[in-house]
């Protein structure tokens, strides 16, 4: 009977032991939003870095469909609740914005000396994602955005990409003739009409006035803010957009392109991804940024970054976890993965990805970006200018008008702020 309660003693003793061990584990959170495919491709990289590091277990979170018109919310919702993630997924400007005002995001000026990110990722990332000279975030991809088009089409119509606004003009009005839509927009949460109206905005104001409208520093009712919208309404107007498309999801935007009603998209460099997710004929689709009558000719482009809440429990784990998925070691054992990295030397196996890795050529290059209006605006801001571009497309409010209405919109901000 001593003996059996010897053993049952140090069996005890082992079971509480393993108990404590189990309970040492720590858990880091990570929140994205990683569609289906892209969270498979993740999959991998995670049971990696858990594997390595036996202490730690990686657990994904994702809200994946709506891109900045949710998301924010649902992390704010997290950090107001006091728990948030660990480690989340965030884009550049003003949409990062609020979660630094509130003081909500951890400052990585310590970790940037630690880890020397600073020569680790594309400076332009880094300048855009600094905020009153503070790093809050280490830039995950660089992207770029343009118009994705039909080759088949083009070849049909014996069409080539344009060099001018009025060729691609030319290009819309062609493919209406014959029935075909020129473009595929998903007007619901107003984010993928915004880059037509950015690129529009871009041709009609020039680069300089361009950067001044996002700054608030010139005024939106002036002569080429009304002539963007104009254009906007026309290519409503004239059909060169697949019609009704304000409640219609960016992600099933896209189908129209598929089946050959329409020709383009405004995408991102992503949407290679999307196409072979989607078992389309990579071949069968190339892209272009879309002509500005100016120079330099600028494109849209942003980072996304990763950021640590100042509430984590774990802030040196989810820094070290940061550092190890944007060194190049990492990055290069699951190139799927990062595709679109703003990590210096990663690049993209050609072959495999031949869309990508033009896209890292242009990112990488001295090209002139401009930053997509849902960056440089907040969200009460870009409320209000979804608010009115929605308007121009529904035909309820004139061009002239919406250039007056923005300005408003913008007065009465900057109000409040002084306030």
């Amino acid at each position: 009977m001593r003996g059996l309660r010897i053993f049952a003693a140090t069996a005890l003793a082992g079971l509480v032991a393993f108990s404590a061990g189990a309970e040492a584990k720590d858990t880091l959170r990570l929140m994205t939003v990683f569609d289906a495919p892209t969270v498979k491709l993740w999959e991998p990289v995670l049971a990696a870095y858990n594997a390595a590091n036996p202490d730690i277990e990686v657990k994904m979170e994702t809200v994946a469909g709506s891109g900045a018109a949710v998301y924010p919310d649902v992390l704010r919702t997290s950090m107001a609740s006091g728990d948030p993630p660990d480690v989340f997924f965030m884009w550049g400007g003003e949409i990062a914005g609020p979660f630094i005002k509130a003081g909500q995001v951890e400052p990585l000026d310590a970790y940037y000396e630690k880890y020397g990110w600073d020569k680790v990722v594309a400076p332009w990332t880094i300048d855009r994602i600094t905020r009153d000279g503070h790093k809050y975030g280490v830039p995950f991809h660089a992207r770029g955005m343009g118009l994705w088009y039909r080759v088949d089409l083009f070849e049909k119509y014996g069409l080539s990409e344009p060099k001018t606004y009025a060729d691609l003009a030319n290009i819309c009005a062609t493919f209406k003739k014959d029935g075909i839509y020129c473009a595929s927009f998903g007007g619901k949460f107003g984010w993928q009409t915004m880059r037509l109206l950015d690129y529009f905005t871009e041709t009609t104001c020039g680069p300089e006035e361009h950067d001044k409208l996002n700054t608030l520093q010139s005024s939106w009712n002036q002569p080429c803010v009304v002539a963007a919208y104009d254009r906007m309404a026309q290519w409503v107007k004239d059909g060169w957009l697949v019609p009704d498309f304000l409640n219609v999801a960016p992600n099933d935007a896209r189908m129209a392109v598929y089946s050959g009603d329409a020709a383009m998209v405004f995408e991102g460099g992503w949407f290679e991804g999307v196409l072979k997710s989607d078992e389309q004929p990579m071949e069968n689709f190339k892209f272009f940024l879309p002509p500005t009558d100016h120079t330099p000719v600028r494109y849209s482009a942003f980072p996304e970054q990763w950021m640590i809440p100042t509430s984590s429990k774990h802030k040196d784990q989810a820094a070290a976890f940061i550092n190890w998925m944007t060194i190049p070691d990492t990055q290069k054992q699951y190139p799927e993965a990062f595709t679109a990295s703003a990590t210096i030397g990663v690049e993209s196996d050609c072959t495999v990805a031949p869309r990508d890795c033009e896209w890292k050529k242009l990112l990488t290059s001295d090209s002139a970006t401009y930053p997509p209006t849902d960056q440089a605006f907040t969200k009460e801001l870009i409320d209000g200018f979804f608010e009115v571009q929605d308007g121009v497309v529904a035909g309820k409010i004139a061009p002239a008008d919406a250039a007056a209405q923005m300005q408003a919109k913008a007065e009465a901000w900057k109000a409040k702020q002084k306030s």
